[in-house]
């Protein structure tokens, strides 16, 4: 990223991995002190979701006391906050210092398109689904009533 050219605050968003190894109890520490990096260049937290444990799309590969470790796994959170483009520059410098993040991304973006998806059930989600199949039944049968009419008055 190019901070240089501007000076304003702007919108960022922050998304990032921490390492499996973690400890449950360590995982609040670990994303605590991103957060904490976070707070001395920005006083305007927008949203952001506590990590979770996911499956990563390919092995990500990160040095660790002098070895290569191999990751497929991870903690997965993100931020979005307001900050100025210096701060930028300070907040990747302590990401790459931390041991505990495995890789993140920053990425400009606008205050208002924060999306929180809702954490659904398992009977949550069978009822949308049930729900789903049963609007697609009326459209399916709305469409055959639809063509059936066109046809008769084709063939008049």
């Amino acid at each position: 990223m190019n901070h240089n050219e501007h000076t304003e605050p702007r919108i960022y968003e922050l998304g990032y991995h921490l390492v499996p190894t973690l400890a449950e109890e360590q995982i609040s520490g670990a994303s605590g002190a991103v957060r904490g990096m976070i707070d001395r260049i920005s006083k305007d937290i927008i949203a952001e979701e506590l990590p979770v444990f996911i499956d990563l799309a390919y092995t990500i590969v990160k040095t660790v006391d002098h070895k290569n470790k191999r990751f497929d796994e991870a903690y997965f959170g993100w931020i979005k906050f307001e900050g100025s483009p210096a701060g930028i520059v300070e907040l990747e410098g302590g990401l790459k210092k931390d041991e505990n993040v495995l890789r993140y991304l920053i990425v400009k973006t606008i205050r208002e398109n924060t999306f929180i998806a809702k954490k659904f059930t398992g009977a949550k989600v069978k009822e949308v689904e049930e729900a789903h199949v049963a609007e697609e039944t009326v459209v399916e049968a709305q469409s055959e009533e639809v063509l059936d009419k066109a046809i008769e008055e084709l063939v008049k």
